[in-house]
């Protein structure tokens, strides 16, 4: 009968140190979840702050636009580039279409120090282009500006 008792406390012994290491993996598994969530609720608002600030950029460029401060042409480009770069919802992304698709088919002109390289020839060349799709586009870009204000 001894016997039976050494081999339960052995048996018990066991089990509460399994008890114990269980215990402290779910205790190290609830920290590591909750830094987890709150990386993950972090990036959340983040992304929503960076959705709001490209929102208002995006808004006061097509007032820019609308008010003539602006030409078509870099309104395009910059629109995209801020649609691009934020996670803008279905409604405003169906609003920049026009300034996306617009982009692409500039995306072959130089900017910046590549533009101020050109030759005067170069330079007339590409504004022409410019000129034309700026053209091409004008109803749709002045339409969709005006859906972004409103």
């Amino acid at each position: 009968m001894s016997d039976y008792w050494v081999w339960l406390s052995v048996g018990a012994l066991i089990v509460a140190v399994l008890a114990v290491i269980a215990g402290r993996l779910m205790w190290r598994l609830q920290r590591q979840t909750r830094a987890e969530n709150m990386g993950l609720q972090r990036a959340q608002q983040e992304a929503m702050a960076e959705q709001a600030e490209a929102q208002g950029g995006i808004n006061i460029l097509a007032r820019c636009y609308l008010g003539g401060q602006l030409g078509g042409s870099e309104l395009a480009l910059r629109i995209a580039v801020l649609a691009e770069t934020a996670n803008l919802d279905s409604n405003y992304n169906k609003d920049t279409l026009v300034f996306t698709e617009m982009a692409a088919a500039l995306a072959h002109i130089p900017t910046h120090q590549d533009w101020k390289r050109l030759s005067a020839e170069q330079r007339a060349k590409y504004g022409a282009e410019m000129a034309l799709l700026e053209g091409k586009y004008s109803e749709q870009l002045r339409a969709a500006a005006q859906a972004l204000v409103n």
